[in-house]
């Protein structure tokens, strides 16, 4: 098949977008070397001296439907079906963007809360746990993010558990605007966690 550039989500009519995704599940693969793509970075702070006293935050490594976990960029052609660009990849693991900017978002906005990452040797601290079940482009013209969060006290108890869901829509075609539209509804969802979580753990107090 000749190489095509892939076109993602038109918003002109449905007639003219499934067609389009046609197209692009019609080329599966292409004599060029795969699109690699990365999250917009989130406005963090650099990592700041622990301040004594304060309650620690563990930003545990965000989890993903196994779906999303196959390295390409994923959309919704259908009610039923979800196609995976092969040539339209994530530059590094996906888990690990959604971690990195997580953990950025949350060290910004917990003031008076230690924030930090996962690490074997961090007793006594507060985790919290993320699950992404969707992060992909959909017919509806719109990026799809849906999950949930748990946070984890430090004697192994739950003590909040969220479910989240955001729809961003795309602001053009193509694969930029997806990865763009993604990106601006993660840093969104972050934002969000952030008053439950200083609430939850400032009434606990220091960590007990």
């Amino acid at each position: 098949m000749t190489p095509r550039r892939h076109s993602f989500i038109r918003r002109a009519s449905a007639a003219g977008l499934l067609l389009s995704l046609a197209l692009v599940a019609g080329c599966a693969t292409t004599a060029n070397s795969p699109s690699l793509f990365v999250l917009d970075s989130s406005p963090g702070t650099a990592d700041a001296a622990p301040q004594p006293g304060a309650p620690t935050l563990m930003v545990a490594p965000v989890s993903t439907a196994s779906y999303l976990d196959q390295g390409g960029l994923v959309y919704q052609t259908g009610p039923h079906k979800v196609v995976i660009a092969n040539d339209n990849r994530w530059a590094s693991s996906l888990s690990g963007q959604l971690t990195d900017d997580l953990y950025a978002t949350l060290d910004q906005r917990l003031g008076g809360i230690n924030v930090v990452r996962a690490n074997s040797h961090q007793h006594d601290v507060y985790q919290l746990q993320t699950h992404v079940d969707q992060f992909l482009g959909h017919y509806d013209g719109n990026a799809h993010i849906a999950g949930r969060w748990t946070l984890i006290g430090p004697n192994g108890d739950t003590l909040a558990a969220r479910a989240f869901t955001r729809r961003v829509p795309l602001k053009s075609d193509g694969y930029p605007a997806l990865v763009s539209s993604l990106s601006s509804g993660w840093h969104a969802i972050g934002r969000d966690m952030a008053p439950a979580l200083a609430q939850t753990i400032k009434s606990r107090g220091s960590g007990s």
